[in-house]
């Protein structure tokens, strides 16, 4: 997905402080910066993107006796692209190339990518007493118990920055040239932050990586550290350095069990009872999915003194990131129990 009218990055500095669309090329207008300029955003829709997926698979099965059955698996992957893998919105969204003309800079994780899955599940069938009287055999045999094992890394997925707002607007700013006088009467003179890289789309676009690891130091729910990400230092007109899908949600951890008792009738009769236990284990799997103030957006920003503008292009300090960044809103289901009578001809 991309803009087919998009800014070009020679102009990126520029329209980083230009807003407004519509069917004038006025020099305020972020639109007489795109080479149509009597038009906004024009999305473009295609199967363009480049993506590679590398594994390593192992199985093992093994049978004791007529009773028991085991098989486990375990994949270890890596998934990279330059888009999600998983949006297939048709429309122009987070998923968007920055810039066309280098896929690269949006080469990262892709949505898809889980590096460790491993699951593992048996099958026991209890004494079937078939040489005991009809009551034990009725009773006590016949029983099964079955279990699987799910465990999995978290996918991977993008933090992005899609709004930022400069808390020195309306001191000193400076005059849009040609566009008038530029006084606190008349901001709209006036070069504002609007987005942070300037291509005229701005739900894309990511912050600067402190060096700390995304999810270093998950407790809880917290699953993001606030510390990986900044905008101080960050310099308006270029592409933030944190990589896409350099996150990776919470880990899935899971234990399901069945206990199942089959009575059969003439041969093609079946009644079975069972007692099925989800989230045995009770594992508090957080939901990566309803992350709250899952974007790195601060209220606000500040170039110093001045307002931000193309000649004042270098974050100095921000203020009022959302407190509850990067934790888990929600819980998956927990322990769950079951209670099944199914008859089968």
């Amino acid at each position: 997905m991309a803009d087919l009218n998009r800014v070009a990055p020679a102009n990126w500095n520029e329209a980083a402080f230009l807003s407004g669309t519509g069917p004038n090329a006025s020099v305020t207008n972020i639109d007489s910066l795109r080479p149509a300029n009597n038009f906004g955003t024009i999305g473009e829709f295609a199967r363009g993107g480049d993506a590679s997926y590398h594994s390593l698979q192992a199985l093992f099965r093994a049978r004791t006796g007529t009773r028991s059955s085991f098989q486990a698996s375990y994949t270890w992957s890596h998934s990279i692209g330059d888009v999600e893998l998983d949006n297939s919105s048709g429309s122009v969204n987070q998923e968007a190339f920055v810039n066309p003309a280098n896929t690269r800079l949006d080469k990262g994780n892709t949505n898809v990518n889980r590096p460790n899955i491993f699951v593992a599940n048996e099958v026991y069938d209890l004494p079937a007493f078939n040489g005991s009287n009809g009551f034990v055999k009725g009773v006590l045999g016949g029983w099964e118990v079955n279990s699987i094992i799910n465990v999995q890394s978290g996918a991977s997925f993008t933090v992005f920055t899609n709004g930022v707002g400069d808390a020195n607007h309306a001191i000193n700013p400076m005059q849009i040239p040609g566009a008038g006088l530029c006084t606190p009467a008349a901001l709209g003179n006036c070069y504002q932050l609007a987005t942070l890289t300037g291509t005229g789309f701005g739900n894309n676009q990511r912050a600067n990586g402190t060096g700390i690891a995304c999810n270093s130091g998950q407790s809880g729910n917290q699953l993001l550290n606030p510390a990986a990400f900044t905008l101080v230092g960050y310099q308006i007109g270029t592409v933030g350095t944190i990589r896409r899908g350099s996150c990776s949600g919470a880990d899935s951890r899971d234990v399901d069990m069945q206990l199942g008792k089959n009575w059969k009738f003439k041969e093609r009769y079946n009644l079975k009872f069972s007692l099925d236990f989800f989230n045995l284990l009770n594992h508090a799997n957080f939901n990566s999915g309803n992350l709250e103030g899952s974007g790195y957006n601060p209220s606000s920003v500040n170039c110093g003194a001045n307002a931000c503008s193309p000649t004042n292009n270098i974050i100095q300090a921000v203020s009022g990131a959302p407190s509850n960044f990067g934790s888990a809103g929600s819980v998956h289901p927990g322990r769950e129990i079951q209670y099944t009578l199914r008859f089968t001809f």
